[in-house]
């Protein structure tokens, strides 16, 4: 659909403009705010278009900023972070390069203290304290597998002290 930018449409391009350049925003979640604004879905549309044109709007910029942030400040692990991402409609590609943006090495690191963190804060027997750090770290996200390796070396280098 052609449009002709009327005064009303013009006003929520600017809108959607400021509010796009307060923070990297995703289709999915300006759509939401768009609606709440009470913007037509085909002005919508073309409202996002024009952003992507224009720079304004980036999904794997967006999924890049969303990795960096969640992981850095809010220690998320990558299933946690990807179940967010999926959750905003970012497809798998723009989530596949923006995990790119964890570095293994600190990735393994943090996993790992906040494992040895909440080891040395749980009480109770061998069993139950597994349970718990498994139950946390799981519901941060990491990956059952990962999180099994380091409980093993912790656990194994706490027995053998």
């Amino acid at each position: 659909m052609l449009y002709i930018m009327d005064e009303k449409l013009s006003l929520y391009l600017e809108k959607a403009q400021r509010y796009c350049s307060m923070g990297e925003q995703c289709v999915h979640s300006l759509g939401k705010k768009m609606r709440e604004w009470g913007v037509e879905p085909d002005e919508a549309e073309y409202i996002i278009g024009e952003l992507i044109v224009g720079g304004y709007l980036n999904e794997e910029r967006y999924a890049k900023a969303f990795v960096r942030g969640k992981f850095k400040m809010l220690k998320w692990g990558r299933r946690k972070i990807v179940y967010h991402l999926k959750m905003n409609n970012i497809s798998s590609i723009n989530i596949n390069i923006a995990l790119r943006e964890i570095d293994e090495e600190v990735y393994d690191e943090v996993l790992a203290t906040l494992l040895l963190n909440k080891w040395n804060e749980t009480k109770g027997n061998i069993y139950s304290r597994k349970a718990k750090v498994m139950n946390y770290l799981v519901a941060k996200g990491y990956e059952t597998d990962l999180i099994l390796d380091k409980l093993n070396e912790i656990v194994n280098n706490k027995n053998t002290k």
